[in-house]
């Protein structure tokens, strides 16, 4: 993954990502909107053949690289919950965990095996 800073000031930042599409940046979007110091969070895909996102980031107040950094952390966070949540629920051989809604694990179980 490479990084290509476009613009950054004091509330914007712009940047390019090589070798990524919608499965990290639409998470990391929805993490930054939920921060009361960002006023505007969007991606947009070059082209669907093309691993790349163009990023862009608008704080309220602040500096928009701290505001990543702080949607980074939480998404790390609620990351390391769920593998735990699963790791629990396959020790004990759960087959339908109650954080998982029954019909998304019955058609992801088909899916995997």
């Amino acid at each position: 993954m490479r990084i290509e800073i476009l613009e950054y000031g004091p509330t914007t930042l712009r940047f390019k990502v090589y070798g990524e599409t919608h499965t990290l940046f639409n998470a990391l979007r929805v993490e930054l909107l939920s921060d009361d110091d960002v006023e505007f969070a969007a991606y947009k895909i070059e082209h669907p053949l093309f691993d790349r996102v163009e990023f862009v980031v608008r704080t309220r107040q602040g500096d928009p690289l701290e505001a990543i950094r702080r949607a980074v952390n939480r998404l790390r966070r609620k990351l390391i919950n769920l593998k735990k949540k699963f790791q629990k629920a396959f020790e004990e051989g759960v087959t339908n965990p109650p954080f998982v809604n029954p019909k998304e694990w019955e058609e992801f179980i088909k899916k995997s095996f």
